[in-house]
């Protein structure tokens, strides 16, 4: 049924002061507001363009953003649907590929992206242009780019470090608007692709378009890739799977050094998919193989893993999406589908300045009641980690959340390749700090590393200017010094107020002469954030390269702790393993 239009009086418009407000309300029960205006494309023309946005129910509370600032404290990536028209149709993908909500123009563009850089102060976000297909509208991604560039610039250079990127299958990408985009250093792209073999590729786009797209990654000039700046991102399934090592061989050789795997486990034309024992087996195996082989290549997998009873996507913890009527939920399948699943899923709109608080509140409760109910939750081994994707579960089944037979089997995954990736990050950082023990001595090299560490607990993000951090690191005569200073600080014993740019000559100038021995410091920093539990700790660092041992452990548990969604981790068991 149709639902009935109250058209807005004169007097009722001009009480509305914000520019994205509507003009055609419709009532409660399938809520949609409608503006239209008149607007120019990147190309001159002139174009009607109508904004569907969601009315929130009477009952609902609503709260302007600044009273929430909370809720996007650890916002990382916006992604922006520039349409929902696709020129794939993936048998497995959830969306919908018929209807928009609205063109975004370069105004409201802008102002979403400045939403996000003023967010939080979060080092490094990802503005994504993103779909449907992005690039059916590349003229708005590349103008937006173009007019705005001196202030993109700027952003991500500074300590806010937001980027621009975009999300796309790669059949649109011209060599003209990968030179173009990639000119600057702030932009980067991932290009969806599963496999390089199109006889068990779900996307089902031929192997000649699958074979000029490989020759596309190949085109992409050398110096991005270097940077990472390119990634592929591969759904696999078990038809696929098994080719994942000759896949990955063939991207590296291309110059690809980033993928991120996402197994296929809920299909929107399959339902659940379950993979079996052995399959699931060799795809860790043959992921293993990838990482081992090459030390460059770095693999994230399966985006759905977080830190159990925090990160929930449907409030949009970490990521959220918005369309142009400036309405996001935390997943672009919601947005995308705003109309057909109904409009609950949408926490708010940026652009009229409204969040919808009792959905948040509502997600929350609904995936902490999963816990408490599930048996199979209950008797979860994988405490502080979960997979969920509310989407593909409604998509599947009638539950937003729910277990199921491959949830544990992702989770551990997750945290397997996750200690591997910290095995050679460990062994990464423990050679260079033993290169720089051999070339500098001990006191330069810890001094420095300390410094650095220091600098990141207190401000929370890598600082781009060294000099920031080491300008006085040479004037320090023993670098124990620095740790018994910053013990004093974690507990609070003193006034210690600097800013990033004081923050070496403050330090130098706040040091005593107390030390604290590097092993010592590490185990204080372990039990006071209860990362290990405690032990009988007898082993002493006794020289230079044990106590860059030590240094090292600092480097994975100062940098790494904020992402910590998992008990038992490596730099623990190496600790276990020291004390023994």
């Amino acid at each position: 049924m149709s639902q009935p239009i109250i058209w807005l009086s004169k007097e009722q418009l001009a009480k509305r002061k914000s520019e994205h407000s509507a003009t055609v309300n419709v009532l409660d029960d399938g809520s949609f507001q409608f503006k239209s205006e008149q607007i120019v494309t990147p190309k001159g023309l002139s174009k009607t363009n109508k904004l569907i946005s969601v009315v929130p129910r009477e009952q609902e509370t609503t709260v302007k953003l600044d009273s929430v600032k909370y809720l996007f404290q650890e916002l990382k990536q916006m992604n922006l649907i520039l349409t929902n028209a696709c020129n794939l149709s993936c048998s497995y993908c959830y969306e919908q590929h018929n209807k928009d909500f609205g063109r975004f123009t370069a105004d409201s563009l802008l102002s979403a992206y400045r939403f996000l850089v003023n967010s939080n102060t979060r080092q490094r976000k990802v503005f994504n242009f993103f779909g449907g297909e992005p690039l059916i509208h590349k003229d708005i991604i590349l103008d937006f780019v173009r007019k705005n560039e001196a202030e993109l610039q700027e952003n991500a250079r500074g300590d806010n470090n937001t980027v621009v990127g975009m999300v796309t299958n790669g059949l649109l990408l011209t060599e003209e608007l990968v030179d173009e985009f990639l000119s600057h250093d702030f932009t980067y792209i991932l290009i969806s692709l599963d496999t390089d073999r199109a006889e068990v590729d779900h996307r089902e786009i031929g192997q000649d378009k699958i074979d000029k797209l490989m020759d596309m990654i190949d085109y992409i000039p050398d110096g991005p890739k270097q940077e990472k700046r390119i990634t592929i991102r591969c759904t696999l399934a078990r038809e696929n799977a098994p080719h994942f090592t000759e896949f990955a061989d063939h991207l590296y050789v291309r110059g690809i050094r980033r993928m991120v795997v996402h197994p296929l486990v809920l299909d929107s034309s399959k339902g659940f998919i379950r993979w079996t024992d052995d399959e699931w087996d060799k795809l860790h195996k043959d992921i293993l193989v990838v990482l081992s082989k090459y030390q460059d290549m770095q693999i994230h997998f399966s985006e759905g893993v977080g830190q159990k009873g925090e990160e929930n996507c449907m409030i949009g913890s970490d990521m959220i999406a918005i369309d142009a009527s400036g309405d996001f939920s935390g997943c672009y399948f919601f947005t995308n589908q705003k109309a057909a699943a109904g409009n609950g899923a949408i926490l708010g709109n940026v652009f009229n300045d409204q969040i919808y608080i009792d959905r948040y509140k509502h997600f929350q409760r609904e995936y902490a009641k999963m816990f408490e109910e599930e048996e199979q939750c209950q008797t979860c081994d994988y405490k502080n980690a979960c997979y969920q994707c509310p989407a593909g579960n409604l998509d599947t089944g009638t539950r937003m959340f729910r277990p199921d037979d491959m949830c544990q089997k992702i989770v551990k995954l997750f945290i397997d390749l996750q200690e591997d990736i910290a095995k050679k990050q460990f062994k990464n950082k423990y050679d260079i700090i033993c290169n720089s023990l051999t070339a500098e001595g001990e006191n330069i090299t810890f001094a420095k590393g300390l410094s650095y560490l220091m600098f990141y607990y207190h401000f929370n993000y890598h600082p781009k200017d060294l000099n920031l951090v080491h300008a006085h690191s040479y004037d320090i005569d023993d670098y124990r010094k620095l740790l018994a200073l910053w013990k004093k600080m974690i507990q609070n014993e003193g006034d210690y107020t600097f800013t990033t740019e004081n923050f070496s000559e403050s330090i130098l100038g706040l040091l005593t002469d107390e030390v604290v021995e590097v092993d010592d410091f590490y185990h204080f920093i372990v039990d006071r954030g209860n990362l290990v539990p405690s032990n009988n700790r007898k082993h002493k660092a006794t020289n230079s390269y044990e106590r860059g041992f030590y240094l090292t452990l600092l480097h994975l548990v100062i940098l790494q702790v904020a992402h910590k969604t998992y008990e038992g981790t490596f730099s623990e068991r190496l600790i276990d393993k020291a004390n023994k």
